[in-house]
């Protein structure tokens, strides 16, 4: 009996990974066929005619480079603000005691029923008057201070590590910045890990935000940029595959090097 549930438990697995894989398989192949063949039926999945006409597209008829340094450099400095500031709240709430520490954490808690798009008028209106529009500033600053779902999960890791071991860093003489850099920081790795995977991919992906306030072509990130390839009349659809799989390949890139963290913390977290 154990035996066909874990078998039964295998198919399912393999057969949720290859529906997952289907629509990445259709992209590369898509990207490699002509314009001409992508509508073909029945549909190749193996291109007759393997060409890089689609990425050479790309490259010439947009400043898709530009797309890529922009989204780098918010990506990375909403990334950097984000381990900063939810790892030092976090830690205020999870190891700290002082007057209020829960009230703060529920308001904090609070603010997750709040949509997004409630507060998109009132952040743009402050982004109009300090004159940051149409400027990196204004996509990053309102995600730069972290939100408060990255502040919980923080928060609940902080909470499983022993306090034993910041009791034996006090009698040491280290005071809370020093515990916090020398105990909690290194010990964290895996949740640190599994947080960069969410807001990379979060950050990487933003498209209305950064349509809103930015005007000019090279403020756009990729997500604009792939957005544009599909015109009012006609679609490049084959550029668009071609675009696609260029952006997604940091994306990857950062989970590989981060799965065996992100696992970790799923398991450690109680996640799953």
């Amino acid at each position: 009996m154990k035996t066909v549930k874990n078998a039964s438990a295998y198919l399912i697995g393999i057969m949720a990974t290859i529906f997952a894989i289907i629509p990445f398989l259709w992209m590369i192949s898509t990207s490699l066929k002509p314009q001409n063949e992508i509508f073909k039926f029945p549909p190749e999945w193996i291109p007759s005619n393997v060409t890089l006409q689609s990425f050479h597209r790309v490259w010439e008829t947009m400043p898709f480079d530009r797309y890529l340094l922009n989204t780098f450099i918010v990506t990375g400095t909403i990334l950097a603000g984000t381990l900063i500031f939810a790892s030092i709240a976090a830690y205020s709430f999870a190891r700290l005691r002082y007057p209020g520490r829960d009230k703060l954490f529920f308001l904090l808690l609070a603010s997750m029923m709040i949509p997004k798009i409630v507060t998109m008028i009132p952040i743009y209106i402050m982004m109009k008057q300090f004159g940051l529009i149409d400027t990196y500033a204004a996509i990053i600053l309102p995600s730069l201070f972290a939100e408060a779902y990255e502040v919980f999960l923080l928060r609940q890791f902080f909470i499983t590590i022993p306090g034993e071991m910041e009791e034996s860093a006090k009698i040491d003489g280290a005071g809370v910045v020093r515990t916090f850099l020398t105990i909690i920081v290194p010990i964290s790795k895996p949740i640190f890990a599994t947080l960069t995977v969410l807001t990379v991919v979060k950050q990487w992906n933003n498209f209305l935000w950064p349509l809103i306030v930015t005007s000019s072509e090279t403020k756009y990130l990729l997500s604009i940029g792939l957005a544009n390839l599909n015109g009012q009349n006609t679609s490049d659809w084959a550029g668009i595959m071609a675009a696609s799989f260029i952006a997604l390949i940091p994306i990857l890139a950062i989970f590989a090097v981060a799965q065996k963290y992100f696992v970790e913390s799923i398991q450690l977290t109680g996640l799953k």
